[in-house]
């Protein structure tokens, strides 16, 4: 499935507070479809603050992966389903300015099931985007959402995960990131199939944890 030079739908409709949406801007434009797979790496930025959240589970995330499946289904809109940790569930992404500029702006909103506690997440994201030479956007935006406080699940009396007394809270992060195609639009390469149509790279900094976190992410889509 090839897109065009431009990002792969990412896995923005995660579970929970799941941060790094590996999100730019721009959509895939009319019958393109994409398969896309990343990991989200969280971080500390002492290694104080990372012994205290993992002895005391407070503020603590696992790094995490993420699958989507996207089609575009206009120049402007784009449909999806994305999993990632304990949620599945669909997206839609709308692009505001014109597919043909070098500039792009979009928001994007889904829902998500998230299985274990049994509850709905909904979460938004905008971003803004600009080429920097054909194959490679760099982009920057805001994520925010309400569900499953997944960085802070309780613990029943066997020390494993209470999914029943698990609190919701809202959360929002900024990121900032650049996907780069590989292969070009026309086909027109000497890459074999097992080399991806795109890579991405992504910062993401929560904005509602007390300990200072940045969350690193690597993606990579066909």
């Amino acid at each position: 499935m090839r897109a065009k030079a431009v990002p792969l739908i990412a896995v923005l409709v995660s579970s929970g507070c799941y941060y790094g949406a590996m999100q730019g801007a721009r959509t895939l434009g009319v019958g393109h479809a994409s398969i896309r797979g990343s990991l989200m790496m969280p971080a500390f930025t002492s290694s104080a603050d990372r012994v205290e959240a993992e002895d005391t589970g407070e503020d603590y995330l696992d790094p995490y992966p993420g699958f989507t499946f996207a089609v575009g289904a206009s120049p402007d809109i784009d449909l999806g389903l994305a999993a990632m940790g304990y949620g599945i569930g669909p997206f839609i992404k709308y692009g505001f300015l014109d597919p043909g500029s070098d500039y792009a702006f979009s928001a994007l909103g889904g829902i998500t099931y998230v299985m274990p506690p049994q509850v709905v997440s909904p979460r938004a994201s905008f971003a803004f985007g600009t080429l920097l030479g054909r194959n490679l956007e760099a982009y920057g935006g805001w994520e925010c959402g309400y569900g499953p406080d997944l960085a802070n699940i309780p613990e029943d009396e066997y020390g494993k995960n209470d999914w029943d007394t698990i609190g919701n809270t809202f959360f929002h992060a900024v990121k900032a990131g650049c996907i780069y195609t590989i292969r070009s639009e026309s086909g027109d390469d000497d890459f074999g199939v097992f080399v991806p149509e795109m890579i991405g790279f992504e910062f993401s900094i929560p904005l509602d944890m007390d300990r200072n976190l940045v969350i690193a992410g690597l993606s990579i889509g066909y």
